[in-house]
């Protein structure tokens, strides 16, 4: 069996899927460090943070005696955005690490990378995907108020928004691995899609159909295990339980997280094989390097 998976090539639907299982396989010690490292941190403080707010939350609509958020204090209401931002944080991480070590490998020959390499990249990195993804927020909300036109709004809106959300799912892999001024990323993402955007519809819903399948079944192991009771975990006067329902539940997504793995991975080889079909850059590396006296050279950074 191959012991390294050549990132830069023209794959079909079944091969992109395969490689994208393949470079798991070959990978999964150092990808499973990266979510330990960058990401789980996130996870942990989001859980501990939010689990008191989340119990605030549907306390209140569980009680039905007053406006939901008559109860809640100001602590809380704090800590609840705090915490949604945590476990945003901690997806945009993973999904950063994993696109760096990606983008080293496929420098590097297939040699794996080392965790400080990309902890010396990864900040800067995830603070622009973390503000491209505000961006992309924008251009959501945005969708809201074209919303208010009838029927023509309603169209644009349902057929724009997913549209533009297939398009923008290689946002990351693009601002991460390549080297672009501002505003390019986002211009890349419509470019590389263009004429694939079926494709890609159809990978992405077969990968998130993966994830969510083997995300189900750890919550409800979960569920099984630690709550048994939580029909009741809404009841005003069980605001300890409940509490510890959200803690537990916040804590079954640090396991549950690690399939996106699959999303990122998938989403990862995909760049690679439309980038490879669109501009040809494995190619263009191989006949600069014939007649080259340093065969075995470090790859020219392509990105």
């Amino acid at each position: 069996m191959d012991t390294v998976l050549t990132l830069r090539k023209v794959r079909d639907f079944g091969q992109s899927l395969g490689d994208t299982i393949q470079f798991i396989k070959l990978n999964w010690k150092k990808l499973f460090t990266l979510y330990l490292v960058f990401a789980v941190p996130f996870l942990l403080v989001a859980a501990l943070v939010g689990a008191s707010a989340f119990a605030d939350f549907f306390q209140n609509i569980g009680g039905f005696t007053s406006p939901v958020l008559e109860g809640v204090s100001g602590n809380s209401i704090i800590a609840f955005f705090g915490a949604m931002l945590l476990y945003a944080l901690s997806a945009g991480a993973f999904g950063t690490s994993v696109y760096l070590y990606m983008k080293l490998y496929d420098q590097n020959r297939g040699k794996q990378p080392e965790i400080n390499e990309i902890g010396k990249l990864f900040f800067p990195k995830l603070l622009s995907n973390f503000g491209y993804t505000v961006i992309a927020g924008i251009i959501f909300c945005g969708f809201a108020f074209i919303a208010i036109i009838p029927i023509i709004g309603f169209l644009v809106v349902f057929f724009g928004f997913f549209y533009v959300a297939i398009s923008l799912s290689l946002l990351y892999p693009i601002n991460t691995i390549e080297t672009n001024g501002f505003g390019v990323p986002l211009q890349r993402c419509f470019s590389l899609i263009r004429g694939k955007w079926w494709y890609t519809f159809g990978f992405l819903i077969i990968l998130m159909l993966i994830f969510y399948f083997f995300s189900m079944i750890i919550g409800m192991v979960v569920n099984l295990i630690f709550g048994i009771s939580s029909l009741n975990f809404l009841e005003p006067d069980k605001s300890l339980f409940t509490k510890r329902y959200f803690l537990i539940t916040g804590l079954s997504s640090v396991v549950q997280q690690i399939f996106y793995l699959l999303i990122y991975v998938g989403i990862g080889i995909h760049y690679f094989s439309l980038r490879e079909e669109k501009e040809g850059t494995a190619l263009d590396e191989r006949l600069d390097q014939l007649g080259s006296n340093d065969a075995h050279g470090q790859i020219e950074e392509q990105y």
